[in-house]
């Protein structure tokens, strides 16, 4: 059995392709192998959702043409030092107590290893949990039928590298009545085997602190370290989402005050950090299962990356700056910007150059020569694409698309301002300094973001800009919007405020018949606004008495605030 937090073998790192929606392409995931080995991750889960072999039909065995694929995305991963690990996912509709079932199970297995695969993964996630009639009468439990096949598997395949188990109760909000209590967590600890590695995504199923203390009490049950699936950056559950913020050690800062007497001797912070470095040595490896859109995983790889070689250097103590969120998304934006400003495609050759192989025969269009390009004389319009992009548009488009949990703080500045200028619209009518100045502060906001969608739109890569162009586009109009109310609040006839009437057109209300149904229920509004109201705390006051200890500012845990 392994010895939770004291595994021998190497630390697992790198992505989980599991989300739901259109699967990546071969050329794209051939890139990511690419990405991690340059970055120091060595892990790719194969798990598409909606890739119907790997799912829905799972009995299936693979076309020689699909085979061809896979062993050559399996060599390029070994190409990469990349560990390759093919997931199954036969829970939908999987009859555990039939031997035939089984034995389906394990002809598919031995086709993807004949594929020169040799790490492998079995996902009971979101399934029904109500076993059919036959498996009521050969289990006791849910947990023992799964328990039971897997370990048939993995004895089967004996020389797996590497294998996951994804169970049923994958994070802390489904376990009842408690991860300790759970009895189909206990059921998997217990009888699972040792050499199979358990997959958790934390307290919920897209969580926004994995705390050491979580993680302890999930591994005592488990009887193993479990690898973390992290959904931080996953965008599947919702279209019009995306998240390019870092991958995030939240510190939450609780003040605490002693007093004597009636008088306040020293505040104290106490530090809570989430997804600390310190959780590296406790886990078996961290895998996250990103934006559905390939492209647009730079930064969330990137930063993972950075996450995970930070526990060797500084000691793997976040306040320490062995990790700081600020500086491995500013590293990630760096890299980034160039690719963008790079002509060719991520994973191959320009388009260009593949045009010229494709047709060796035609003659290519000269578009570098110098006298066919236009230079604007002193009174004509400047050239609409003569601005390039910036770190700085990436730093806002990082903001404005930050984590599932969290603005970033530019989008937070935005909302906190036009809360404002909505709330003391009075103010506006009286035309007074402080509504203007905050206004002129909201409006110079939303011109960078148009300015940062301009200038996204003129970028070379279109492989990464044809991803991100319907977010930029919602944004841009979104803003448009906030701007266009802003101003009419001020007195300024706006075209654009037609939106705002009883009959805007179809751009003016968000959403569609989802949208609708939001408004509708309770609960919906700027619930992120004000996502940290200040803490409070109730101290019972009473005069010193001798026998009271007053410690010194010295003795005072993580320093004096």
């Amino acid at each position: 059995m392994s010895t939770p937090g004291r595994d021998e073998r190497p630390f697992i790192s790198g992505v989980v392709e599991g989300f739901y929606g259109r699967p990546w392409t071969m050329e794209q995931r051939t890139e990511l192998f690419k990405r991690e080995h340059k970055w120091g991750l060595n892990t790719y889960l194969y798990a598409p959702k909606d890739d119907y072999k790997h799912r829905m039909y799972w009995r299936e065995l693979y076309s020689p043409e699909e085979a061809e694929q896979l062993v050559a995305l399996i060599s390029a991963a070994e190409k990469n030092q990349v560990e390759f690990i093919y997931a199954i996912s036969p829970g939908l509709d999987i009859t555990f107590s039939n031997p035939r079932e089984v034995a389906a199970l394990k002809r598919k297995l031995d086709q993807v290893k004949e594929f020169g695969c040799r790490s492998f993964s079995l996902l009971f996630d979101d399934i029904e949990t109500e076993m059919c009639p036959a498996d009521k009468q050969a289990f006791s439990s849910f947990a023992h039928a799964q328990v039971a096949i897997t370990n048939e598997v993995y004895q089967h395949l004996r020389d797996a590298k590497t294998f996951l188990f994804c169970p049923t109760d994958y994070c802390a909000a489904f376990c009842n009545p408690s991860v300790p209590q759970s009895s189909y967590l206990q059921t998997v600890g217990e009888k699972l085997l040792p050499g199979i590695d358990v997959l958790w995504t934390g307290p919920k199923v897209v969580s926004n602190k994995i705390s050491v203390e979580s993680i302890e009490e999930v591994t005592a049950v488990l009887k193993r370290a479990p690898v973390i699936w992290d959904n931080i950056h996953a965008n599947d559950y919702d279209p019009q989402r995306l998240f390019l913020g870092p991958y995030k050690v939240f510190i939450s800062r609780i003040i605490s005050a002693a007093c004597v007497s009636s008088l306040m001797v020293g505040f104290y912070s106490i530090f809570i950090k989430d997804r600390p470095t310190e959780l590296i040595p406790k886990l078996r490896g961290v895998l996250t299962n990103p934006n559905c859109e390939f492209y647009l995983n730079f930064v969330a790889i990137h930063t993972l990356a950075t996450w995970c070689r930070s526990s060797t250097a500084g000691g793997g103590s976040d306040v320490g700056m062995g990790y700081s969120p600020q500086e491995a998304l500013t590293l990630a934006l760096s890299d980034w910007l160039q690719e963008f400003m790079s002509a060719d495609q991520p994973g191959g050759a320009c388009r260009s150059a593949r045009l010229r192989e494709a047709l060796p025969d035609e003659e290519p269009m000269q578009t570098d020569v110098a006298e066919s390009l236009y230079v604007p004389g002193p009174g004509d319009n400047p050239l609409y694409t003569a601005e390039p992009l910036t770190l700085d548009d990436l730093n806002l488009l990082s903001d404005l698309f930050y984590l599932p949990y969290e603005h970033g703080a530019t989008a937070r500045s935005m909302l906190e301002e036009l809360d404002w200028l909505k709330t003391h619209r009075e103010a506006a009518a009286a035309q007074t300094d402080e509504w203007r100045g905050r206004a002129g502060k909201f409006d110079g906001m939303c011109d960078a973001v148009v300015q940062m969608f301009n200038r996204l739109s003129n970028a070379p890569n279109r492989s990464v800009l044809y991803d991100l162009y319907n977010y930029i586009c919602d944004i841009k109009s979104g803003v448009g919007l906030a701007r266009a109310y802003v101003k009419t609040l001020g007195g300024q006839d706006q075209p654009s405020a037609q939106m705002l009437t009883d009959d805007p057109e179809p751009w003016g209300f968000r959403g569609g018949l989802s949208g609708e149904f939001q408004r509708m229920l309770p609960g919906h509004g700027n619930r992120d606004l004000f996502k940290h109201p200040p803490m409070t705390a109730v101290y019972c006051i009473r005069p010193y008495c001798s026998g009271d200890k007053v410690r010194s500012v010295t003795e005072a845990p993580f320093g004096l605030y």
